[in-house]
């Protein structure tokens, strides 16, 4: 007979572990492959959540250790406490692990390069994103009006805005040239592969 007191434990860790990186049942649920119904059984300890696949599910699910779920320890051994970063490291490890596509090797080889424009756009967004929102948060209240800005608040958008015009325009680029692809494939191709030049 399965122990009701680790069951409990097990359930009641697991849900504060979730609720601390503010996951849903739903997330947790995909990637155990099971349906949120099983994770609440899970959490409640109604059903039986101590065998070794549905302990080592949870515990790579909530970046914890088999250990820490049990209550062998308190020692959560993990950093991780940002559950939407989980999520972005999670739908990372799920886009690299789906290539190659089932396609032609020409194609597999255009959705690649459409990933790492997004990358290599995303590289340069995270450091003009990071002085945009430094420059904007100064008291520019002095300089908007010696250069003729009726506010500084109109000033602080314009700033914000030359920061990230680039990206907006790369995804335009990018927008533009998946569109193309149904017409035209090869055209398609050499913008991915001159946008890629000017990135890299």
């Amino acid at each position: 007979m399965v122990d009701k007191k680790l069951r409990k434990t097990i359930g009641e860790r697991a849900k504060s572990r979730r609720k601390e990186l503010g996951l849903t049942m739903d997330y947790v649920a995909e990637r155990m492959d099971v349906n949120k119904s099983t994770i609440q059984r899970y959490e409640s300890g109604t059903i039986d959540n101590s065998k070794k696949l549905v302990i080592e599910g949870l515990a790579a699910a909530l970046h914890v250790t088999p250990e820490w779920l049990r209550g062998e320890t308190d020692e959560l051994s993990s950093d991780k406490t940002d559950g939407t970063f989980i999520k972005i490291e999670d739908s990372m490890k799920k886009i690299l692990g789906s290539y190659p596509l089932n396609v032609s090797s020409d194609e597999n080889d255009f959705s690649e390069k459409i990933l790492l424009l997004f990358l290599k756009e995303y590289e340069l967004f995270n450091d003009s994103f990071t002085n945009a929102v430094n420059e904007t948060s100064k008291d520019n209240s002095k300089l908007a009006s010696m250069v003729g800005f009726e506010s500084e608040e109109e000033y602080n958008n314009m700033i914000f805005l030359r920061e990230i015009t680039h990206t907006i325009n790369t995804l335009n680029d990018i927008s533009d040239i998946l569109r193309l692809y149904s017409k035209d494939p090869e055209r398609a191709k050499d913008r991915v592969n001159n946008l890629l030049s000017y990135l890299l």
